[in-house]
């Protein structure tokens, strides 16, 4: 039985969004498309940089990030809605993952030149309020 292209990327989506570390870092490491975007636009990075840990395993989700960046996730990729990596761990309130990005120099992912207003910046958290696939 062979699996496709789809379902190896499936299959390392699913490990993050289930927070199976250590299963997403063989199919990270075993060569799994780190740029794959789901049908909202996530990618992996994304997923990961979102997930919400405690202190017990803030480390594990740290370890993911340097493992997409390190098979060159795209920092700049947006989803469907222009959303960033950085501003999907903003969102998770993960405070680490935030400090580890800004640290790698990551913070320039997110475009400062924006019109900024409430309006739009009420717009862009509230949808990380609506479903996802």
């Amino acid at each position: 039985m062979f699996i496709t292209e789809s379902g190896m990327e499936d299959s390392l989506m699913s490990a993050l969004q289930s927070r199976r570390y250590k299963l997403a870092k063989i199919l990270i490491q075993g060569g799994h498309n780190v740029n794959f975007r789901s049908k909202s636009g996530a990618s992996p990075l994304m997923i990961a940089c979102k997930l919400e840990v405690n202190d017990e395993n803030v480390y594990d989700k740290l370890q993911i990030i340097s493992e997409l960046l390190e098979r060159n996730a795209d920092v700049h990729a947006t989803d469907n809605k222009g959303r960033t990596a950085l501003m999907y761990a903003i969102h998770s309130g993960c405070k680490q993952t935030v400090r580890w990005l800004k640290k790698n120099r990551l913070y320039d992912t997110v475009n400062v030149q924006i019109q900024r207003s409430r309006k739009t910046e009420e717009k862009v958290w509230a949808s990380f309020d609506l479903v996802e696939d």
